[in-house]
């Protein structure tokens, strides 16, 4: 009996894992049906966003405190890179044939993968990524000057020009100031910034004398000010960050496995109940997937937005009909998924004490998986699938007699199961959720 309830307990604590990812393949395909194949990577740098997180600023520590900060770290990487994600690949190809961005997703999870295992010791690529944010901080403060819609379907970019003109001509000084001299005492940095930000107002004022005839909107020059100024500034600000942090870390190399922080309390000597043993580990991630279904349950069924996210799961044209924001829904449902994979990776890391730039991909096989076996598009299915997905591994690799049992069977046995279910209940344990659309 103990030797059952111990192989329950592991495929409960694997199964919880399965399901905080499942949730995020089941969240975005019932938004717009698209099977997100990168995820399991997103997963991934969940896990080495909480390693950064940990090697920045907690670097040989084991507080129990320094957990949700790791937790915060993990869905910032997560989140950002879902959200670009759906951006720059999703978005175009949203009225694309499906194979159109299933092929895509293939090709952001490989991508993805190297980047991690080629990039991750060498961080100057991070000062690519300041550069970027600050363009987009600058932009958005020009914006918030402006006080004024910039999101017309015909003239948007025309009527943003002048506000990525500044922002981007002050974060372009930037960059030839510090390929001149890296090192700058504080007046020469002040006087980079307030330069960057009058080069960048008077860029910003070119491209709206170039765009103003196809612009919309005519934008005041003290919101392209505030982009170029809020633009330097950031450039500035995250450069500081690069030199006084980032470059201070001595960053493993993601070509082998790295060892994840073990932290106190979640982390240590197993707990002995009877004759089952429990990891402290299994009990923080079953205790993650019970209070990420509650919060999801609530977000989705008692919150504005959630209940957006229902109007244009069920149908996406009559919502923007009714004055719903259908990409931000998106977003929004990609960001959500990204938050319970970076928890997940967490929580990886925190069983299997390391992590690797491999670890999302089977990961999130399995959870498509679960989602599928569950239901695909239906929330709570995919948390009861991950759970029973996670247990007939349990169970196959304990019960299962002669050559076809143990543990190098149990991911046959999982994809034996995604089979019979597709083979005799294609629409899942509790059903997939399908709407009639006229």
């Amino acid at each position: 009996m103990d030797q059952f309830i111990q192989q329950l307990v592991n495929g409960l604590t694997l199964g919880s894992l399965y399901a905080l990812i499942a949730v995020g393949y089941t969240v975005v395909y019932g938004i717009v049906q698209l099977i997100n194949f990168a995820h399991g990577e997103v997963f991934m740098i969940g896990a080495f966003g909480a390693l950064s997180t940990y090697l920045l600023f907690f670097n040989g520590h084991t507080s129990i405190l320094i957990l949700p900060v790791m937790i915060i770290g993990a869905m910032i990487a997560s989140v950002g890179t879902a959200v670009l994600m759906e951006r720059v690949a999703y978005r175009p190809l949203r009225n694309a044939p499906r194979l159109a961005p299933l092929i895509t997703a293939i090709g952001i999870s490989v991508f993805l993968q190297e980047f991690i295992r080629l990039f991750y010791e060498q961080p100057a690529w991070t000062v690519v990524v300041f550069a970027g944010l600050a363009v987009a901080v600058g932009y958005l403060a020009g914006r918030l000057v402006a006080r004024t819609d910039l999101n017309h379907p015909i003239s948007k970019w025309y009527d943003r020009g002048p506000l990525l003109g500044g922002a981007g001509g002050a974060v372009a000084l930037w960059i030839v100031a510090r390929l001149i001299n890296r090192e700058l005492n504080p007046l020469l940095i002040i006087g980079v910034v307030v330069v960057g930000a009058l080069v960048g107002t008077g860029i910003g004022w070119l491209a709206s004398l170039a765009v103003r005839k196809n612009a919309r909107t005519a934008l005041p020059m003290q919101s392209v000010a505030a982009a170029a100024l809020g633009g330097a500034v950031v450039a500035e600000l995250g450069w500081v960050i690069f030199k006084a942090l980032i470059t201070k870390v001595e960053w493993p190399s993601a070509k082998l496995r790295i060892p994840f922080p073990q932290i106190d309390v979640v982390t240590g000597k197993a707990l002995q109940v009877g004759g089952v043993t429990i990891q402290r580990s299994a009990i923080f991630t079953v205790a993650a997937l019970a209070v990420c279904a509650v919060l999801l349950w609530f977000f989705i069924n008692r919150t504005r937005i959630g209940r957006g996210m229902q109007a244009v799961s069920q149908d996406p044209d009559t919502a923007r009909l009714m004055g719903i924001n259908v990409d931000r829904i998106i977003v929004v449902a990609f960001a959500l998924g990204a938050v319970l994979a970076a928890i997940a990776g967490v929580s990886q890391g925190l069983q299997n004490t390391n992590i690797e730039f491999r670890m999302g991909f089977l990961a999130g096989l399995k959870a498509f998986t679960a989602a599928v076996l569950g239901g695909i598009g239906n929330i709570y299915g995919a948390v009861v699938g991950g759970l029973v997905l996670g247990v007939v591994e349990a169970m196959a690799t304990q019960y299962i007699p002669g050559q076809f049992g143990g543990s190098t069977w149990k991911d046959v046995w999982a994809f034996v199961i995604l089979i019979l279910v597709l083979v005799f209940r294609p629409q899942g344990l509790l059903g997939a959720r399908v709407v009639d659309r006229a």
